[in-house]
């Protein structure tokens, strides 16, 4: 079965949109934080400003990248999440998993695309890079 992949340019918003409403399905607080407040190191400045969907609870930390920010630019900011404890995921759109893997490949973090399916955002199965 095929399926049809449509990445637009349509920012994270509503990537972040759908994770949170994700989140308040499984009962569990989350909140939209810039990935530069989360990190103790410093990082490139288009990475900074990526919105992260931030659970305390279950420390999980999903950064929202856009078309934007290439994927070996979160290095420091994934090892400064797995250092205060953060389980991170990469989230970005399906057709830039393979970049995603080879930059990111031995970082504490995993992978998962998403897409538009009409009018709903989806998301992939976790990948380790």
């Amino acid at each position: 079965m095929a399926i049809a992949v449509q990445a637009s340019l349509i920012g994270t918003e509503r990537v972040v949109d759908r994770a949170l409403a994700i989140y308040r399905a499984h009962l569990e607080r989350a909140m939209e934080v810039r990935l530069g407040d989360m990190v103790d190191r410093e990082i490139a400045i288009d990475a900074a400003r990526l919105s992260v969907v931030a659970a305390g609870e279950s420390r999980e930390a999903e950064i929202m990248v856009d078309e934007t920010v290439m994927c070996d630019q979160l290095s420091q900011a994934i090892w400064s999440l797995a250092a205060q404890g953060w389980n991170t995921t990469v989230v970005l759109p399906a057709a830039r998993m393979g970049e995603a893997h080879h930059a990111l490949r031995g970082l504490p973090c995993r992978l998962q695309a998403w897409w538009e399916d009409g009018p709903t955002v989806c998301f992939g199965a976790f990948e380790k890079p």
